[in-house]
């Protein structure tokens, strides 16, 4: 293994983490954004537990859609 191909991988390993970080990110403030819309009492009744396994759904879910328009820019 080369230098030059220790470097792709360690740059594609953090970009890939970059993304994971940025669709979680994003996720939250979308999850939460939404939560604050509803009303208080509704507010109150929503688990934390629902809240974190539906901002883990939203961020996957992001992530995927991120990673299949990277990849298949990346083939062409």
């Amino acid at each position: 293994m080369t230098d030059k191909s220790s470097n792709v991988r360690v740059s594609r390993l953090l970009r890939w983490l970059l993304m994971a970080g940025l669709s979680y990110m994003f996720a939250m403030f979308v999850v939460l954004g939404g939560l604050s819309l509803l009303p208080k009492q509704t507010q109150m009744s929503v688990s934390e537990a629902a809240v974190g396994w539906v901002v883990l759904a939203v961020g996957a879910t992001l992530f995927l859609v991120i990673a299949n328009k990277t990849s298949g820019r990346n083939r062409s």
